[in-house]
């Protein structure tokens, strides 16, 4: 028979440690006026309709893709849904920041605007003034 040396019991803590990045929800709120958003791609805050990419969907055979199409044609105006959004995802880690402009109908100045896109349609796009920004950090979605 073999014989078994004794030891002393022993007791182990172990900490759970995440392995994996999770990325932050955002709550945003979809608070634009009548106009329209454009990606300004020289940076000089106006529409140019050869060179920026209209994010207004107002035509329905559109396929937003990577939003790399340009129009050419007089943009309808449309207007924020003035409804908070939870859940958006996408946002870059270090919270949302001005990625277009928006353009108001009334004819005030062009300002700088957040846009995304919900996961209910392709045509599902938002905008969120950055100048009186409306977003927070969702931390119980999932």
């Amino acid at each position: 028979m073999e014989k078994r040396i004794w030891s002393k019991p022993e007791m182990h803590e172990f900490a759970f440690a995440a392995n994996e990045y999770v990325a932050a929800c955002w709550k945003i709120n979809c608070n634009v006026e009548l106009g329209f958003g454009f990606i300004d791609n020289n940076g000089d805050k106006l529409w140019d309709k050869v060179i920026d990419t209209l994010l207004t969907p107002w035509k329905k055979e559109w396929d937003w893709g990577e939003l790399d199409f340009v129009d050419t044609d007089t943009p309808k105006n449309v207007q924020g849904c003035g409804e908070w959004h939870k859940g958006v995802e996408g946002v870059p880690d270090d919270g949302p920041e001005a990625n277009a402009v928006w353009s108001p109908a009334n004819g005030g100045d062009n300002y700088d605007v957040y846009y995304w896109r919900d996961g209910n349609g392709a045509y599902d796009v938002h905008f969120s003034k950055a100048e009186d920004a409306q977003w927070e950090t969702n931390p119980n979605a999932s």
